[in-house]
């Protein structure tokens, strides 16, 4: 059985007579394995790249993409690393994909850590490879092309789609921008929001055809998580979607950073709780006050089932 502080928190997200529940849920490595999706986007656009270079260059391309991603995916998720070397490693490749986006901090003042333009272009510079930025662009769409053709969806996280669409609770996706930057010359990158923002709503748009149902997608283009104003926004939309006021609404949050997902929603609103998707865990956890983390959705069904019976 749960403890009662899981107990505790898990009532929180049931329905009650009078009060409406709201589930809003993270995408990327919360619905869909996102990291997976990436190494087989990356490894189908070796042989584009390979009309550019010789195709063991292009090989190490592709290898470079994958783990620029991986190791980018580690500070995204806060995720500690038994090996303490590869912390100043994991630094410098932060530091350089937000230099590589200083024109765009001067207009819009911020950065950001998964623009795959950047990281495709870091992977070349650190493969002693060379790519104009005219055919990086078109590498970049075939790149992304596939991610939006080929999304895989964890069959639990389609489970709790269900699940909620059964029991007609309102869901609503949150997500982060895709950072589509254009390479202007090689190494200065622009950024359009609208044309970032149309690309990743084809993409969400299409996890319907893959069974995960929901009303709205909130993107963060340009305004994104983990800021205030995002959250904001996006319960004011969630209050105006539905017609009622904010403080009749109870927000189950769902994401897999508890810095970018978790946090900054439990923080601003007391009527909510945080689910921290954090795969491979074994157990159910209180990870902070309203805050659970699980290993996956099914685990959280079942308690919810368990802590549902209690009050029958």
């Amino acid at each position: 059985m749960p403890s009662e502080e899981i107990r505790k928190i898990v009532r929180l997200a049931l329905p009650k007579p009078g009060r409406t529940v709201v589930w809003l849920l993270d995408v990327d490595d919360t619905l869909t394995d996102t990291k997976v999706m990436h190494h087989r986007a990356a490894e189908a656009l070796t042989n584009s790249m390979a009309a550019h270079m010789a195709e063991p260059l292009a090989v190490a391309v592709s290898d470079r993409f994958r783990q620029v991603f991986d190791e980018l995916l580690l500070v995204h998720q806060q995720c500690s690393t038994s090996d303490n070397g590869k912390l100043p490693a994991l630094a410098e490749l932060e530091s350089r994909v937000r230099e590589y986006q200083s024109k765009i901090f001067e207009k819009w003042h911020f950065t950001r850590l998964f623009s795959r333009e950047i990281l495709l272009r870091i992977a070349i510079e650190d493969c002693g490879a060379s790519l104009s930025p005219d055919d990086l662009h078109r590498c970049a769409n075939q790149y992304w092309d596939h991610m939006r053709e080929n999304p895989l969806v964890f069959p639990d996280a389609i489970r709790l789609s269900q699940r909620l669409a059964s029991q007609e609770i309102p869901t609503y996706l949150m997500t982060s921008s895709d950072a589509r930057y254009r390479e202007r010359t090689i190494g200065e990158f622009t950024y359009d929001p609208r044309e970032s923002r149309a690309d990743k709503r084809h993409r969400m748009l299409n996890l319907k055809d893959h069974g995960i149902r929901y009303s709205k997608a909130f993107i963060g283009d340009p305004i994104d998580k983990p800021s205030e104003e995002f959250y904001n926004l996006v319960f004011t939309w969630i209050s105006e979607d539905l017609q009622q006021p904010l403080d009749s609404l109870f927000i189950v949050v769902a994401g897999d950073s508890y810095h970018s997902d978790i946090q900054p929603p439990v923080e601003l609103l007391q009527s909510s709780i945080g689910i921290l998707c954090r795969r491979g865990q074994s157990t159910i956890k209180a990870e902070a006050d309203r805050v659970l983390s699980i290993s996956d959705f099914d685990m959280l069904s079942k308690n919810l089932d368990l802590v549902g019976d209690e009050g029958k």
